[in-house]
């Protein structure tokens, strides 16, 4: 089963990092793994800081260490130690360079929306989940406590295999349900997401046959990681539809899930890099918190701009 070592919490002294500070700890506990909180200041801030108060950067870092460690302390992090640290710089590429500098092997961020738009998640946010080379856990702000029902994402790859792992390792922990999701999409229902002009190819078997087929295709892709699922109820759906992302978000809203796990794809070094429409998608959309798990082969990209 998936488990972490070292976790990399972000901090920017808002309410929504509160609950991703809180929900860090409680996964560094039930995994012994170790937590270091971070905090980027903007380098003009900085500057601004040291001519306003004729100090060095020694101190004001030193200054806003101790604002970091009152802020986590006070978020009630149930009693565990967390590290703290404080940055200067990009807080992409300082994120990216602390879970490098740990070892870390998941950053934890809260869904920092806009005030037009709060369910969407911060820039920064979604930019770690494009590019940090770890997995990334989205928090909401309304996250209190175990998470109760889960939803992986399911579409054979190898790397939703291990968001598959990840997802029942915290059904453990938690004593929560797993949906495992898998879209089916039949020609037909692909020639409608077309709006209807793409012309469907003679199917070689009937849709309620390739449906059939699937579903073994998905309980066996599943049985080498449920047969060693603990006590929660795991469930292995197939949701047909023309639409993968719009399923999946109905999916998460109608069963009130809390948390989604998904796999990422796509190659990094590029400007237009994405994760994938449908992780796109769902990542700006579920109204629930999401993790994303990133491919073993994952690679930084070097760049700042969008």
């Amino acid at each position: 089963m998936k488990t972490f070592h070292h976790i990399v919490a972000a901090v920017d002294f808002t309410p929504y990092c509160r609950a991703a500070l809180r929900e860090a700890a409680r996964r560094a506990l039930l995994d012994g793994a170790c937590i270091t909180a971070v905090h980027v200041m903007d380098e003009l801030l900085v500057s601004e800081l040291k001519k306003a108060m004729s100090v060095d950067e020694a101190t004001v870092r030193k200054e806003w260490l101790v604002k970091l460690r009152m802020f986590v302390d006070e978020s009630d992090p149930g009693g565990q130690m967390v590290n703290t640290e404080v940055r200067v710089g990009h807080p992409f590429l300082e994120l990216v360079q602390a879970c490098a500098t740990h070892d870390a092997d998941l950053l934890v961020m809260g869904a920092k929306g806009s005030k037009d738009e709060p369910g969407r998640i911060g820039t920064i946010a979604a930019k770690c989940v494009r590019k940090a080379p770890v997995d990334v856990l989205i928090v909401r702000k309304s996250m209190h406590g175990p998470f109760k029902h889960i939803v992986a994402c399911v579409d054979f790859s190898e790397n939703s295999a291990k968001a598959v792992q990840f997802a029942l390792h915290v059904a453990e922990q938690d004593k929560a349900g797993v949906d495992c999701l898998h879209v089916f999409q039949s020609a037909v229902t692909m020639a409608l997401d077309y709006g209807g002009f793409a012309t469907p190819l003679p199917p070689m078997v009937t849709d309620e046959e390739a449906l059939k087929a699937t579903q073994v295709e998905l309980d066996s892709f599943l049985e080498p990681f449920t047969r060693r699922a603990g006590s929660g109820t795991v469930k292995h759906l197939i949701a047909e539809s023309p639409n993968i992302r719009e399923a999946i978000l109905d999916h998460i809203s109608r069963s009130e899930a809390d948390l989604v796990v998904l796999g990422t794809r796509g190659k990094s070094g590029l400007r237009e890099l994405l994760i994938g429409t449908t992780a796109e998608k769902i990542l700006q959309h579920a109204p629930c918190s999401i993790l994303a798990v990133k491919p073993d082969d994952f690679v930084t990209a070097g760049a700042v701009s969008e």
